[in-house]
């Protein structure tokens, strides 16, 4: 995995003994850039579920580069460029300082993949370590937290490699160096910490500092629509004198509905009085939009896609973890591998078209679900689409199975964001400009509808059975799209 750049005399005193320490990104630069600038910088850039990125920026100044021109060359770059490292390896560029940058990166899938990442820049995991990632959402408000601890106390010693010393007759360079240690006084460590909302943390510290320096970071996002549906809460309960007179008005406007022949409004009281719900009811709202998620709701089975990959594997006689199969998963429909990149992932070497193929050929049109989106189109009602999903995927089904009517889709691979996080909804909200208020989201996952009507959209769970007494799923349930079209019995 190293990128490694070493001093020419060294390579050429250890011979074929030249050896790289496995996992590290970083070694001595070039003996004698003493009093030269070289800049280390680490950034790590979370996105909203813990995983992101880990960058590695090595920068030296035109002085440094002057005295090692040859630099270029010395670079020992297998181990990164390696594609089982996990490392991407760019090729050196001149920055807007005039300094010659090298540079690196990796994801990690998870806040405790984060510290085997780190451990690999310096081969050691004492330098940055105890990194935790905390997210918690209340109404109206996410908040993001970073706590970790950056130890350079080594100094040098975290540059040398304890094997290539002891070859070359224990000194690292291969030849006497007097002031090893001021080999480090230019030399400067910048961490950037980078949460999914808010401005970067930076951090500069210095090597053999004798105490480690803990880094600590938060930031917070908070809803603007979520912010206002409180206020509205509260001028509403301020003004309760004036809900008799909404209740007449209701009242007299679902009397003038049920007496037409075509009924454009779906309101989540109607889906309540499907549901067989009794429970009091808000006002209702003019719906401009119905969303689907079509795994499950349009197509079947709706299983969970990632299970039904660990089944799909399990029959073709592959042995998988199920939670390696989420995390593959879950990085594919957040369009941070590619569908080849999965099935190999799962230990699946046929041609990736065929095995997405067959794949997708498990799924099929809902019973009534075709007849629901032309219902919505007779009624003038647009309907939108939002999937966790592959996008290639996604439009793969939409051919064979062969669905027409649906105005909108909003594939997670093509936004980078999946449900339930709020960004997703926040995708779809511009994409159609439609308010939350005036949105209806039908799902079988009922965190997807929680996230929604958080947000303020109506909000129906579409399952197999009607909840037993004493069960509040805290959505409308309906059993099939023709209960969303039953109207409540006249006393």
């Amino acid at each position: 995995m190293p990128a490694v750049v070493r001093r020419g005399a060294a390579r050429q005193r250890a011979g074929v003994f030249t050896v790289a320490r496995r996992g590290a990104i970083l070694l001595v630069l070039v003996l004698g850039l003493a009093a030269c600038q070289v800049e280390i910088e680490v950034g790590i850039d979370f996105n909203e579920d813990g995983s992101g990125l880990v960058t590695v920026d090595v920068a030296l100044d035109q002085e440094a580069v002057a005295l090692a021109p040859e630099i270029t060359s010395l670079l020992l770059t297998e181990d990164i460029e390696d594609p089982e490292s996990g490392w991407s390896y760019n090729d050196p560029r001149i920055d807007d300082q005039g300094r010659t940058s090298f540079s690196a990166s990796k994801p990690f899938a998870s806040p405790q993949q984060l510290e085997s990442v780190l451990a690999e820049i310096f081969g050691s995991a004492e330098v940055f370590r105890d990194f935790t990632f905390e997210r918690e959402t209340s109404f109206a408000q996410t908040e993001y937290r970073v706590n970790g601890v950056v130890d350079l106390s080594g100094g040098l010693d975290l540059f040398t490699d304890p094997e290539l010393t002891e070859r070359l007759g224990g000194n690292p360079f291969g030849e006497s160096t007097p002031d090893a240690e001021g080999l480090l006084e230019g030399v400067t460590m910048r961490v950037v910490l980078d949460l999914p909302v808010g401005p970067e943390r930076e951090e500069i510290l210095e090597f053999g500092a004798d105490q480690a320096t803990r880094l600590e970071m938060t930031a917070q996002d908070e809803s603007g629509t979520a912010v206002t549906l409180r206020w509205v809460a509260w001028a509403a309960f301020v003004l309760v004198g004036l809900s008799v007179l909404i209740a007449i008005a209701g009242y007299l406007l679902e009397r003038r509905a049920r007496d037409r022949s075509t009924d454009p409004t779906v309101s989540q009281n109607s889906l309540a009085r499907a549901a067989g719900s009794t429970a009091a009811q808000p006002p209702s709202r003019r719906l401009r939009l119905v969303v689907l998620n079509p795994l499950g709701v349009l197509f079947d089975p709706a299983d969970e896609p990632a299970s039904l990959l660990a089944a799909f594997a399990d029959q073709r006689g592959c042995e998988v973890d199920e939670e390696n199969v989420q995390q593959l998963h879950h990085q594919a429909v957040l369009g941070r591998i590619t569908p080849g990149e999965l099935w190999a992932g799962l230990g699946m070497d046929d041609d990736p078209a065929e095995l997405t193929e067959q794949f997708l050929a498990q799924y099929n049109v809902r019973s009534g679900a075709r007849d629901f989106v032309a219902e919505m189109s007779r009624r003038e009602l647009p309907v939108a689409c939002l999937s966790n999903d592959i996008s290639s995927w996604s439009s793969a089904l939409r051919e064979r199975l062969e669905i027409t009517g649906v105005d909108t889709w909003i594939v997670s691979s093509d936004v980078g964001v999946c449900m339930p996080a709020p960004g997703v909804y926040e995708a779809l909200r511009r994409t159609t400009s439609v308010p939350y208020e005036n949105t209806l989201l039908i799902d079988v996952v009922a965190d997807h509808l929680d996230a929604a009507q958080a947000l303020g959209m109506s909000t129906a769970l579409l399952a197999e059975a009607r909840p037993q007494d004493g069960e509040a799923p805290g959505h409308a349930v309906v059993t099939s799209f023709s209960d969303f079209f039953r109207r409540r019995p006249r006393s």
